[in-house]
């Protein structure tokens, strides 16, 4: 059932060929991983009839996290209006083309909307697309007037000074990237960039930039992020940023200003390249069949070459070729990690490494007793020696009743068996158990 809609008075974004961006000038930008950021400038106000007007501003901005702090004068309240419903009048009855958050296109006549939503006659039916998903709304004939941009109307008692003006913004957001070029089995190469990602409707020229690693606790969910329409990349800057502990996250503030355009991907410095020391890992899990898994770990400390916090990001792994040349062999994802804590990185599938594993025997001894044999064949066809972690899950009160090499009880319900496999070697690990329940 369509919604009930107020008279048809509004449109929520217009196409980029009709529509200015706002340009916002030397604001600090604090940018969050999850589609969020804090504007912050310092503005020279004058007030005049009662009051002034803040405008350039994002519009993805959220109007409830304004805060205002003037110099000099009072402040007694502010009001905005959102731009553009006002416009939508003009183009009732008339066809448009929707673009949804996801790039998904409603096309057909607007038929009715109010500041939530809008209702749209196409060949197939109406269709209510929301405000929160709309990317952009063009009509295929002109606009008599240009929409205006978000403005913040302030009443205020004095004749003005300085105001602090600060809101949260969608559409600011970042990550970090971060990449491990292998040298040899125990050394590598540790780099990480950061990409900074804009859709916030404004461009931000000198800005000054940080970046909060970690997870703020939202009241409710975040907007979901507008895909690009048109992506801009920047080159990356080479300076490695200053990062310090910021509440129950951390900071990093990178060297700048920074110009970032509305739509633009810009990349900066994260990590610069550091020698670390890993630790090649194998494992084979009867939870996960489907050969033996290659891993890299390392701690996070400075004798292993980092000892810095590690943003959260994708962890791309190279290696080179005989030539040379810097070949991709597999990705992870790192979350943030702390200093001295341990890595446990996944990298791929051991080409030369084979596992096989066979249920022997699984035989019911009671009502509430079973007993089970499992072997594993392990085999090396590497040219040295490797070992290879081998993890079993046995659910239930159980106990290993036979077993061809020791093992550890990982948690309640995981065997982990640690094997030497030399070249050219098939090694089998047997065991048994006894389950009751």
């Amino acid at each position: 059932m369509i919604p009930r809609f107020i008279a048809v008075s509004a449109a929520l974004f217009v196409a980029a060929s009709v529509h200015a961006v706002p340009i916002v000038r030397d604001a600090a930008l604090t940018l969050y991983a999850q589609d969020l950021g804090l504007v912050r400038e310092t503005r020279a106000v004058k007030v005049a009839g009662g009051g002034f007007t803040l405008d350039a501003i994002a519009p993805r901005y959220d109007a409830s996290s304004v805060r205002l702090a003037p110099r000099g004068f009072r402040v007694l309240g502010w009001s905005v209006r959102e731009p553009g419903f006002e416009w939508l009048e003009r183009w009732g009855g008339k066809p448009v083309r929707v673009v949804e958050v996801g790039d998904r296109i409603v096309e057909g006549t607007l038929v009715a909307g109010d500041d939530a939503a809008l209702a749209i006659q196409g060949a197939s039916g109406t269709t209510v697309v929301y405000r929160t998903q709309i990317k952009e709304v063009a009509s295929t004939q002109a606009l008599e007037v240009t929409p205006p941009e978000p403005a913040l109307a302030v009443a205020a008692e004095g004749a003005g000074g300085e105001v602090e003006f600060s809101y949260l913004t969608g559409g600011l957001s970042w990550q970090a990237e971060h990449v491990v070029v292998r040298a040899g089995e125990a050394a590598a190469e540790w780099s990480a960039s950061v990409l900074m990602r804009n859709q916030s409707g404004a461009d931000f020229q000198r800005a000054r930039v940080q970046l909060v690693a970690g997870e703020p606790h939202r009241a409710q969910a975040p907007p979901v992020p507008a895909a690009p329409i048109a992506m801009r990349m920047a080159a990356a800057e080479a300076a490695e940023p200053a990062e310090r502990p910021f509440a129950e996250y951390h900071l990093y503030t990178l060297e700048g200003p920074y110009d970032l355009r509305d739509r633009e991907t810009r990349s900066g410095t994260l990590l610069a390249p550091r020698s670390v020391q890993v630790t090649p890992r194998y494992l084979y899990s009867g939870q996960m069949p489907g050969g033996v898994r290659a891993q890299l770990q390392l701690v996070n400390t400075k004798g292993s070459g980092l000892g810095v916090p590690l943003a959260g990001g994708r962890v791309r792994f190279y290696q080179r070729d005989e030539a040379g040349a810097l070949l991709f062999t597999g990705e992870d994802r790192l979350k943030h990690t702390a200093v001295d804590e341990k890595l446990t990185l996944e990298v791929g599938t051991a080409f030369d490494l084979a596992a096989e594993r066979r249920v022997m025997e699984d035989r019911r001894i009671s009502d509430r007793e079973r007993e089970r044999a499992v072997e594993i064949k392990l085999r090396n066809r590497k040219k040295a020696s490797v070992t290879i972690v081998v993890e079993e899950p046995v659910g239930g009160d159980f106990e290993v009743i036979r077993r061809s090499h020791e093992f550890v009880r990982k948690d309640a319900n995981t065997l982990e068996f640690t094997v030497p496999v030399k070249p050219g070697e098939e090694v089998k690990v047997e065991y048994a158990v006894r389950v009751r329940w």
